[in-house]
């Protein structure tokens, strides 16, 4: 995954709804398959969906964010990832 598509990705996790205000049947739109299963881990609040992502960072982004665990956040490489998964996962 290039620099834009993560750009891209993450600015859709940014967006994305609170856990119990989402709508899961929503994210099978989704045709990237990444963000389909960022999507389906963050509506759904499983974990398992997080495994599906090929892209590291992404994927670490995920996990923190679903497992409310910011040790993921520490494996991200992108520095302005890192920053924004540490502000978003208490």
């Amino acid at each position: 995954m290039n620099l834009k598509n993560l750009l891209l990705v993450l600015t859709g996790i940014a967006l994305t709804p609170a856990v119990g205000h989402a709508n899961p049947s929503n994210c099978y739109s989704i045709q990237n398959y990444d963000r389909k299963n960022f999507c389906l881990a963050t509506t759904r609040d499983q974990r398992s969906y997080c495994y599906s992502i090929g892209e590291s960072d992404t994927k670490n982004y995920c996990l923190a964010q679903v497992g409310n665990q910011r040790s993921y956040c520490y494996s991200i490489r992108s520095l302005d990832t890192k920053n924004q998964c540490l502000a978003m996962v208490r």
